[in-house]
C-alpha cells in the first residue's frame, strides 16, 4: 500500500516507562507542523498529552534539523526541500487510566491519541508498526497485516488505520496478558485481562458473553467483524472508555468476590459495550470527526452517557445477571441521588453536557450545589422518557424503539444527530404524534433544572414511590464530613443550609458539639439523639482560629426510596412492567 507516512511505536525500555515514536513522512517544500492531541474522545477533558513528550529529533537524509515548538502541543519543521523526514520522540507513560498510557515490565498500554502526533492536513491511510518484546502479545481492535521478528530480538506487528480518527480510536494492550474468546453469530469476541485479583476467569468470560448477547439483542445489527474487551485490574480502580470495536475497563482487582462489587464490574463492561452503538455510531453531530486540539462541545451527553447509564443495569436485568428486585434498588439509587442533589435544580442536563470540559472531570467542594451528573440525571431522564413513550403509545412503543430508529437513521457513515429538535421529532414520530407533550417533556428533562416528579412514570409500570429517612441521622445541619485520622473535616456545605448560614465552610474542622469532642461517627450518633429544632453549639477550626457557632438543627430530608408495586396493577401496567424488564427472558426474581 502506498503511503507518505509510516508510524513506528517501540517499547524497548519498559522499566523506564517510555514509548519511542518514529514518524517517517514526506514533507513538501516549505515545511510541516506536527501536533499532539490534547484529549481523547469519550473523555471530555483537556489533558495536555504533550507534557509527556521529550527528546524530539528531526532528521532529513540522516542529518538533524531544528524542530521549533510553536505552541503547547505543536512542533514546526521549516526550510526543508521536498523530502522524506523522520521525526522521533519519546513519551513518558506511567499513568494507569483508560485514557492515558502505562508501561512497565509487565505490559505496555497506550492510547494513540496520547502518543502519536498528527501531521497537519494528512488524510491518507496510516501504516502503524508496533515493536515490543518478542514474548509479549498485542490486543487491539485493528487487524494485524503481518508479524515478524526483528534483528534486535523484538517482534514487530504491522497494522493500517484508515485515518487519524481510526488510529486514535484504537487502544493497544501489549504484554503477557490472558486472553479468551467467544463467538456470537460467527463473530469473534476477545476478552483480554492484565493483572490479577480474586476474579473467577471462566465465570467472568461467561458473564461478559451474557451481557454482550443482551446488548446485541437490543439493537438491529452487529456493526463490527471482531470485538476486543481489554480489562485492567488494579487496587481500588474504576473507569472505562469506549471505542468503535473495543473497550478498555479498569476495575478493582478485588472487586469480583462480593456480589455488589461484581455487579459494578459487569455494569461498567455493559455500559462501555453499549457505547459501541450509542456514541460510536449513534452520536451527536459534534462527536466526530474530531478536532484534537481543542474542546468539542455538545449539549447531548445526556443521550450519549445518560441513556447508556439507564440501559447498563436494565440490560443486566434483562440478561438475568441481576434480579428485577435488585434492578429496582439500583434505579432507586439514581432517583434518590437526583432528588437529594441541590445541583439538580441549578444546572440543566444540556448545560451539564456543554460544561463537561470544565465541571464534570474537575469537581470541587461546591460541585454538589451547582452541577449535576449527566450520567445519573441523564439515566433518570431516560427512565422518565421511556415511561412517557410507553404511556403515549399505550404500551406499544418504548425508548428501545427510539434507539433502534436512531441506529437506522444515523449510522457511522453519515453525519451525527443534529443538535436541534431532531430527537423530539423522532420521539413524536415513534408515538404517532403528541408533539406538544414531547416538546414539553424535553424542556423539563433536558433544558430546565426544575424538580422532577417520578410518580406518573412509576405508575406507568404499576409502581409507586415510598420515601423514608435513609441512612442519615434524623437531624442535619447540611454538611458532608470525612475523617482524617483524628480530625473531622467538612467536605461540602449544602446551599441554603443552617451550616452555611452559621458560617461553616468546606475544609473547616469540627472540634466539638455542645462542648464534647467529636469525630464523624460520634457526630452521626449525636444527630440521631437530638430532636429537630434543637439549638446547639459547634466549635470549628479554620486557618489556626477556633470559632464558636450557634445552630438550630433541621430535620434530615426523606431521601430513602423504595419502588413498590401498586395494590392492584391494571392489565396495561402489568404488561408495561413485563415488557420493560423483559421478564419472560430473565431469571425468576430473588
Amino acid at each position: 500500500m502506498n503511503t507518505d507516512q509510516h508510524i513506528t511505536i517501540r517499547i524497548t525500555t519498559p522499566n523506564a516507562h517510555l514509548i519511542d515514536v518514529i514518524i517517517d513522512c514526506r514533507v513538501q517544500s516549505g515545511g510541516a507542523i506536527f501536533r499532539m492531541p490534547v484529549w481523547t474522545p469519550g473523555s471530555y477533558m483537556v489533558r495536555e498529552y504533550a507534557r509527556h513528550v521529550r527528546d524530539v529529533v528531526v532528521l532529513v537524509n540522516g542529518a538533524p534539523i531544528p524542530a521549533t515548538k510553536i505552541d503547547k502541543r505543536s512542533w514546526a519543521i521549516a526550510g526543508v526541500p521536498d523530502a522524506v523526514v523522520q521525526l522521533s520522540y519519546r513519551v513518558y507513560a506511567y499513568d494507569l487510566t483508560v485514557r492515558t498510557n502505562h508501561v512497565d515490565d509487565t505490559h505496555a498500554f497506550f492510547n494513540p491519541a496520547a502518543v502519536v502526533m498528527q501531521l497537519d492536513d494528512y488524510t491518507a491511510v496510516l501504516p502503524i508498526r508496533v515493536d515490543a518484546p518478542a514474548h509479549w502479545h498485542v490486543a487491539t481492535q485493528l487487524d494485524a497485516s503481518s508479524v515478524s521478528t526483528l534483528p534486535d530480538g523484538l517482534k514487530r506487528w504491522e497494522y493500517y488505520a484508515a485515518s487519524y480518527d481510526a488510529l486514535y480510536d484504537a487502544p493497544f494492550e501489549i504484554g503477557d496478558h490472558r486472553m479468551a474468546q467467544f463467538d456470537i453469530q460467527g463473530i469473534p469476541h476477545e476478552v483480554v485481562i492484565w493483572g490479577t485479583g480474586n476474579e473467577d476467569w471462566p465465570a467472568l468470560v461467561r458473564d461478559i458473553e451474557r451481557c454482550t448477547r443482551a446488548v446485541q439483542v437490543h439493537f438491529a445489527q452487529i456493526p463490527y467483524s471482531r470485538y476486543t474487551f481489554i480489562l485492567h485490574l488494579a487496587d481500588g480502580a474504576y473507569g472505562g472508555l469506549e471505542h468503535c470495536n473495543s473497550t478498555v475497563c479498569l476495575v478493582d482487582r478485588w472487586g469480583f468476590a462480593r456480589t455488589r462489587d461484581y455487579e459494578k464490574v459487569l455494569g461498567l463492561i455493559t455500559h462501555e459495550f453499549y457505547h459501541t452503538w450509542n456514541v460510536k455510531r449513534i452520536r451527536p453531530a459534534p462527536l466526530g470527526p474530531f478536532d484534537y486540539g481543542k474542546e468539542t462541545y455538545t449539549r447531548m451527553l445526556w443521550l450519549a452517557e445518560g441513556v447508556t447509564s439507564y440501559y447498563d443495569n436494565l440490560i443486566m436485568c434483562r440478561a438475568g445477571i441481576i434480579s428485577p428486585t435488585r434492578y429496582l434498588e439500583l434505579l432507586c439509587e439514581d432517583l434518590r441521588t437526583v432528588h437529594r442533589n441541590p445541583g439538580s435544580t441549578v444546572q440543566s442536563l444540556s448545560e451539564a453536557s456543554f460544561d463537561a470540559w470544565i465541571r464534570y472531570y474537575r469537581p470541587d467542594e461546591n460541585s454538589p450545589n451547582v452541577s449535576v451528573s449527566y450520567y445519573i440525571k441523564g439515566a433518570v431522564a431516560a427512565f422518565l422518557l421511556d415511561m412517557a413513550i410507553r404511556r403515549w403509545s399505550d404500551g406499544q412503543r418504548s425508548l428501545d424503539d427510539v434507539m433502534r430508529l436512531l441506529e437506522q437513521r444515523y449510522p457511522l457513515t453519515l453525519p451525527g444527530i443534529p443538535e436541534d429538535d431532531t430527537m423530539q421529532a423522532l420521539v413524536a414520530e415513534m408515538v404517532g404524534g403528541q408533539r406538544a407533550a414531547v416538546d414539553a417533556l424535553f424542556t423539563l428533562l433536558i433544558d430546565s433544572a426544575d424538580p422532577l416528579d417520578y410518580a406518573e412514570a412509576c405508575a406507568t409500570i404499576g409502581l409507586r414511590e415510598e420515601w423514608f429517612l435513609g441512612d442519615d441521622p434524623r437531624c442535619s445541619i447540611g454538611v458532608t464530613l470525612r475523617q482524617e485520622q483524628q480530625r473531622c473535616i467538612v467536605t461540602s456545605v449544602r446551599s441554603g443550609s443552617v451550616a452555611q448560614a452559621a458560617g461553616i465552610a468546606p475544609f473547616d474542622e469540627l472540634l466539638a458539639l455542645d462542648g464534647s469532642c467529636i469525630d464523624v461517627s460520634r457526630w452521626k450518633a449525636r444527630m440521631n439523639e437530638y430532636a429537630p429544632g434543637t439549638q446547639v453549639t459547634v466549635h470549628t477550626f479554620r486557618r489556626d482560629e477556633i470559632r464558636t457557632l450557634s445552630l438550630c438543627l433541621e430535620s434530615a430530608p426523606l431521601d430513602g426510596l423504595l419502588l413498590c408495586s401498586v395494590s392492584h396493577p391494571t392489565d396495561l401496567q402489568a404488561l408495561n412492567y413485563a415488557h420493560w424488564l423483559n421478564l419472560p427472558r430473565t431469571t425468576k426474581d430473588e
